[in-house]
């Protein structure tokens, strides 16, 4: 292979400030990620959390974060959440140091400049762990930061076709297996990353290294996914929720916002003078025999990052594509060393005038993007303020009574009811019936032997996808009940329902005017106090608003169609207070205004 086509021979020492920086890569995101981490658990990480600590299988991924969370559990410090979200930081850390490992092998491979390279991978490292976007997925419970860090470390170790030994193949077929399971869009990355790879370098596997790869991928593949096939048959499984379900089909009903792509998120985070010097080290990078070997494959990743199609997720759900989006950005960051390195030597080499200046104006620069990242993530990113997803939970949960029963349409509720379950024992008398994901594995059939009363109401919706008058009203005499209600449903149900506070209280027969009246002004405290905490101190956090508002809109429209003006003007001043351009709340304030008496016309208002 010649120095063109491939990797230069390793003959010449680093000095000892590469170690140095090396474990400044690993140490500084590892410290100032833990400080961030929630204590607590947010919207996007309810769903990680009961996968892992409720021993909940969910679709096949999250192997790898969900054993950690369990091992992480056992230690004797800290809450259970905290010790959950140390995955998060681990994996930040761990992103961080293989950022610093490869663009040390892309500059070495670029120029031999053992003074300079160290500085510029730390640079990259550090811009990619302090982003707004790392530190937000990093402080949580959730594994895309680690499915990203197995990413990279798979281009890292990838075995070449002189490896001879089974076992380094078996091996590195379980390490893709591993990463598959752990995020099914990071595996796909990574394996076409590694087609990109292996066609530039030409290093194409023996047929017998292949073979072996794929049986350990398949054997660890296999002894990955016997422990979920077997916790369903389970006498303590208290919920089984199919092996289809993932993140993809939790985005919240009521808070799809558009996936960012990372070109986006980069230039929206670091600026376009650190785009363009990504673009120039990118174009470089391909350009050179000498490097090109390393940014195809790392280009390979921001390609899968456009190339994945356009999802729509949520303030309230995990994004599956977390990691392809982390990867990408992490590239970004590599590339725009590169550059930086590229335009420096150029400079230096050229004998221009202020040579030595500019260059070091250049790699200055790349030192403010550091501080300009870790200033900005420490505003969005500091979980530990972030308390208003808790404080929504007990408000939703200690108001109601006991052996209340919820119906929600919004998974990321339900979610959000059994993370607290699972954390903190909350509320065990308290039956929460997911609609969208009613038929999924054995949820029927588990919330059935814990309330018979329901057989009605599964019926329902299994013939006709809506609940009928008379199964709610039975099931309302059984149990206390509260739904989230939908537009879609007979009218004649809203009839029943009773505004209190962030739920709607469902009766078994039609209520009047001062009953809804006493309920809404009891209720209003509540939501009070979960605004106030999810606008505390200038921040604002946007799921939980995003969910007060929802139920604000349902309890308006509700209202409005019985023909409560007072209430639905007092809701509406509320939600001018969250989104007061929201298209629902302009649209019922004109019909509003249009009509001072009776009911309004609801046909063409957007719930």
């Amino acid at each position: 292979m010649s120095v063109e086509a491939g990797p230069l021979p390793e003959t010449r020492q680093r000095t000892a400030l590469y170690g140095v920086l090396a474990w400044l890569s690993f140490a500084l995101p590892l410290c100032a990620t833990l400080w961030r981490a929630s204590a607590s658990t947010q919207w996007r990480d309810d769903m990680p959390v009961v996968r892992a600590l409720g021993f909940v299988p969910l679709g096949g991924e999250g192997v790898l974060s969900s054993l950690a969370m369990q091992l992480l559990s056992l230690l004797p410090f800290g809450g259970l959440v905290s010790r959950a979200s140390l995955v998060g930081v681990l994996g930040v850390a761990l992103l961080s140091r293989l950022v610093f490992a490869t663009a040390t092998r892309l500059l070495d491979q670029n120029a031999w400049t053992p003074r300079l390279s160290p500085w510029l991978a730390l640079g990259a490292a550090l811009t990619t762990a302090f982003s707004s976007s790392v530190q937000l997925e990093g402080t949580i419970a959730g594994g895309a930061p680690l499915a990203a860090s197995l990413v990279l470390l798979g281009l890292l170790v990838r075995p070449d076709q002189r490896r001879h030994d089974a076992r380094v193949w078996l091996g590195f077929g379980a390490f893709v297996a591993l990463t598959t399971l752990e995020s099914h869009a990071a595996g796909a990355a990574l394996l076409f990353a590694l087609i990109v790879q292996i066609g530039i370098l030409g290093d194409t596997p023996s047929r017998r290294s292949v073979a072996l790869s794929l049986c350990g991928a398949a054997f660890t593949a296999g002894l990955c996914l016997l422990p979920a096939l077997l916790r369903t048959l389970s006498d303590r499984a208290w919920v089984h929720l199919g092996f289809g379900l993932s993140a993809v089909g939790a985005v919240a009903l009521d808070s799809a916002a558009d996936r960012p792509g990372a070109i986006a998120v980069w230039f929206k985070e670091i600026g376009v003078v650190s785009l363009c010097l990504a673009a120039v080290g990118s174009a470089w990078g391909l350009l050179r025999g000498r490097t090109r070997w390393i940014a195809a494959p790392l280009l390979a990743l921001v390609v899968a990052d456009l190339a994945f199609p356009a999802s729509r997720t949520g303030l309230l759900a995990p994004d599956a594509l977390a990691a392809v989006r982390l990867n990408a950005l992490s590239v970004a960051a590599v590339t725009a060393v590169l550059g930086v390195h590229t335009v420096a030597l150029f400079v230096l080499r050229a004998e221009l005038p202020f040579a030595r200046a500019i260059a070091a104006l250049l790699v200055a620069f790349q030192a403010t993007l550091v501080l300009m990242t870790t200033e900005d993530s420490s505003y969005v990113a500091n979980r530990r303020s972030q308390l208003s997803a808790d404080v929504w939970t007990d408000e939703a949960l200690d108001r109601l009574p006991p052996r209340s029963l919820v119906l929600v349409r919004n998974e990321a509720v339900a979610w959000r009811f059994w993370a607290a379950r699972t954390v903190r024992g909350a509320r065990p008398d308290v039956v929460v019936v997911p609609i969208p994901i009613l038929d999924r594995g054995s949820v029927a059939r588990d919330l059935l032997m814990l309330e018979p009363g329901l057989a009605p109401l599964i019926r329902d919706m299994s013939l006709s996808g809506k609940p009928g008058e008379y199964a709610l009203s039975s099931l309302a005499d059984i149990r206390p009940l509260f739904v989230e209600l939908d537009p879609e449903w007979d009218k004649r149900l809203v009839h029943h329902v009773v505004p209190d506070a962030l739920w709607m209280g469902f009766a078994p027969h039609a209520r009047g005017r001062s009953d809804r009246r006493h309920a809404f002004k009891s209720g209003l405290s509540s939501f009070g106090r979960v605004f106030d905490a999810a606008t505390k101190d200038g921040f604002t956090d946007a799921a939980t608003l995003e969910v007060l508002g929802s139920r604000a809109r349902e309890q308006a429209y509700a209202l409005a169609m019985l023909g409560d003006r007072e209430m639905v003007a007092h809701l509406v001043y509320d939600l001018r207070g969250i989104d007061k351009k929201h298209p629902f709340v302009v649209e019922l304030e004109k019909k509003l205004k249009k009509k001072r008496m009776g009911k309004i016309d609801l046909a063409s208002l957007q719930h």
